[in-house]
């Protein structure tokens, strides 16, 4: 009785085991790829309130890159 009882939490255990593997690795490649997109869409959200919010600037300047360059030439200025 205790045998019989060993091999059916064992196949329970494999049986779970190989249900989790394709589980486990389409959470591995999403955090791979959802990670990096979610601190980009965080970082733009960022510049935008920080820009348009406190700086009183359009919203379509953010993206602009002479903004940005004159950015970086009052950050390092006299360097």
């Amino acid at each position: 009785m205790d045998t019989n009882a060993n091999a059916t939490k064992t196949a329970k255990k494999k049986k779970k085991a190989s249900s989790t593997k394709p589980a486990n690795s389409t959470l591995k490649i999403l955090r791979f790829f959802l990670v990096p997109v979610l601190c980009i869409i965080a970082l733009y959200v960022g510049v935008l309130i920080g820009y348009v919010a406190l700086g009183g600037e359009s919203a379509s300047d953010v993206l602009n890159v002479q903004t940005w360059k004159h950015l970086i030439d009052l950050i390092f200025a006299d360097r």
